[in-house]
C-alpha cells in the first residue's frame, strides 16, 4: 500500500496493535497546548473581556460568543467529513496542521485589534472577528481530534493520547489563568495588553503546532481510493446508539461547564474578592486538575472511562453544592473547594475526548464505514453548541439579574451569580451522568471489536472494509 502519512504506510486496523511510541503520544498531547491557547483563552477570558475591557453589555457579548460557537459547530461535521476525504502523501489530517496553523494565529490576533471603535460598531467588528477565527478553528482543530483514531486503534492507547492531550491542555489553562491578566497588565493593560498577549500566545500556539504535524503519524486508515459521502457517513453517526449516547451527555455537560466557568469568573471578582481573586482562584483549579490527571488515566485502566466520568461528576457535583451553600470568600476554603471540583472536571475532559475514538469502531462494525471525520465532527458540533448556548445564558442572565461592569453588585445579583457559577454546572453535570450510566462500552469489548474488525478485514483481502461506502 502505498506511503500518504510522511514516513508510515497506512493500513487496516489489525488483530495485534503495537505500542506507541511515547515521543508521538507527546508530540499529538502538545497539540492540545496550541489550540489551548486559543480555546481556553477565549472560554476564560473572552467574555469578560468583551464585557470589562471593551465595555460590551454582558447579553451582547454573550450573544457574539453564542453566535460564533453555533456557527463553529455546524461547520464542525462537514470539515469532519471534509478531512475524512482528504487525501495527500501526508495523510488525510496531518496536512491541515501545516497548512492550517498559521492562518489559525493571524485569526485570533485579528478579534483583539484596537481600532478605536464603540457601539453598533464595535459589536459587529466583534461578530465578525470572532466567527472567522472559529471557522478557521473548525479546520484545524477538527483533524487533530480525528487523528487519534489514526495513530491507533488499541482503547488504552488512545486513553494514553488523549491523556496527553487533556494534561496539555489542563496545564496550558493553568498557564493562561496564572500569566493573562498579568501579562496583559505589564503589556499597558486594556485592550493594547490582551493585543500583545494575543500576539504571543498564536506565535506559541504555532510553532506547536507545526511540530505536531512533524512528528505524528496517520498508521490507520481507508484504502487511499475510499471517498465516503456525506450521506454513508451520516447513516454512520444515526446508527451509533454508543456515540448517540456520549453525544447527549457531552451536549448536558458541556452546557454545565461552559455556564459555571464563565459565571466563577464574576463570583470571584465581585463575591470573593478582586480580580487577583480570579487568577488564584482559577490556578488552583486548573493545578488540581493537571495534578489529578495521570491518575486519572491510570484509574481508567483499573475502572474503566465509564466509571471514571461518573466518579467525576460526584467529585466536582459535591463540590459545587458545597461552595454554593458554604458561600466562602477568598480563602483556604473556597480555593481548597475549587481545587476538589478541578479534580472532578478533569476526569470529565480525559473520558469525553478517550471514548470519542472507541465509537469509530462500533460504526465501522455496523456500517463497513471508518467514519472517524464525522464522528469528531458531530461531537465537536454537539460541544460548540452546548458551549455557545451556555454562554449566551450566562450572558442573558447577568443582564437580567442585575449586573454592571466593574461595580458594586446588588445582593440580589450576588446571589444569583453564586447560584450560576455552582448550582448550574452540578445539576448539568448530573444530568450527563444518567447518559454515560448506560454507555455500554468497556476496554474488554472495545479490543474484542477491534479483532473482529480485523478478522473480518483480513477474510476480505485485507483491503478496508469502509470502502464500502456509496449511496444506495
Amino acid at each position: 500500500m502505498a506511503d500518504v502519512s510522511g514516513g508510515t504506510a497506512i493500513r487496516p486496523a489489525s488483530m495485534e496493535q503495537p505500542r506507541l511510541p511515547t515521543g508521538q503520544v507527546i508530540a499529538y498531547g502538545s497539540g492540545d497546548l496550541a489550540f489551548n491557547l486559543y480555546f481556553t483563552f477565549c472560554s476564560l477570558f473572552l467574555l469578560y473581556f468583551y464585557t470589562d475591557v471593551l465595555g460590551l453589555s454582558a447579553s451582547v457579548a454573550g450573544l457574539i460568543i453564542m453566535a460564533a460557537l453555533v456557527w463553529e459547530g455546524i461547520t464542525d461535521p462537514a470539515m469532519g467529513v471534509i478531512a475524512s476525504r482528504t487525501r495527500s502523501r501526508f495523510g488525510s489530517y496531518r496536512p491541515y496542521l501545516l497548512f492550517g496553523a498559521p492562518v489559525l494565529a493571524i485569526a485570533f490576533i485579528a478579534m483583539f485589534l484596537p481600532l478605536g471603535l464603540s457601539g453598533n460598531v464595535l459589536a459587529a467588528f466583534c461578530l465578525a472577528t470572532h466567527i472567522l477565527f472559529r471557522t478557521v478553528y473548525t479546520v484545524v482543530n477538527i483533524p487533530f481530534v480525528a487523528l487519534s483514531a489514526r495513530m491507533s486503534a488499541d482503547s488504552l492507547t488512545r486513553s494514553r493520547l488523549a491523556g496527553g492531550r487533556m494534561l496539555f491542555a489542563i496545564l496550558t489553562g493553568l498557564f493562561l489563568a496564572a500569566a493573562t491578566l498579568p501579562l496583559a497588565a505589564r503589556f499597558g493593560g486594556g485592550r493594547e495588553g490582551f493585543l500583545w498577549v494575543a500576539v504571543l500566545y498564536a506565535a506559541i500556539a504555532t510553532l506547536v503546532l507545526l511540530n505536531c504535524f512533524r512528528k505524528t503519524r496517520e498508521a490507520i486508515g481507508e484504502a487511499p481510493d475510499a471517498h465516503p459521502t456525506f450521506g454513508a457517513m451520516l447513516r454512520a453517526v444515526r446508527t451509533n446508539r454508543v456515540f448517540l449516547l456520549l453525544l447527549g451527555a457531552t451536549l448536558v455537560g458541556s452546557v454545565g461547564y461552559a455556564m459555571g466557568g464563565k459565571a466563577l469568573l464574576y463570583y470571584m471578582k465581585y463575591y470573593a474578592g478582586s480580580e487577583k481573586t480570579i487568577t488564584i482562584g482559577l490556578t488552583v483549579s486548573l493545578a488540581a486538575a493537571a495534578l489529578s490527571m495521570l491518575a486519572w488515566v491510570k484509574l481508567t485502566q483499573r475502572i474503566g472511562k465509564r466509571a471514571v466520568w461518573l466518579s467525576g461528576i460526584a467529585i466536582s457535583a459535591t463540590a459545587n453544592i458545597l461552595i454554593f451553600a458554604l458561600a466562602p470568600k477568598a480563602g483556604a476554603l473556597l480555593y481548597g473547594l475549587l481545587a476538589v471540583s478541578g479534580v472532578g472536571n478533569a476526569a470529565f475532559v480525559l473520558t469525553f475526548w478517550s471514548m470519542l475514538p472507541d465509537t469509530v469502531e462500533v460504526g465501522e462494525w455496523q456500517t463497513g464505514l471508518r467514519a472517524e471525520g464525522a464522528l469528531v465532527g458531530f461531537l465537536a458540533f454537539t460541544q460548540k453548541v452546548a458551549l455557545g448556548v451556555g454562554t449566551g445564558l450566562i450572558g442573558i442572565l447577568l443582564d437580567l439579574i442585575g449586573y454592571v461592569p466593574n461595580v458594586e453588585q446588588t445582593p440580589e445579583a450576588l446571589a444569583n451569580i453564586r447560584g450560576l457559577a455552582t448550582l448550574a454546572p452540578a445539576m448539568l453535570a448530573i444530568g450527563a451522568g444518567v447518559f454515560i450510566y448506560f454507555y455500554p462500552l468497556d476496554t474488554r469489548t472495545h479490543a474484542r471489536l477491534v479483532r473482529a474488525i480485523g478478522w473480518r478485514n483480513a477474510r476480505r483481502g485485507g483491503r478496508a472494509s469502509s470502502t464500502q461506502t456509496t449511496d444506495t
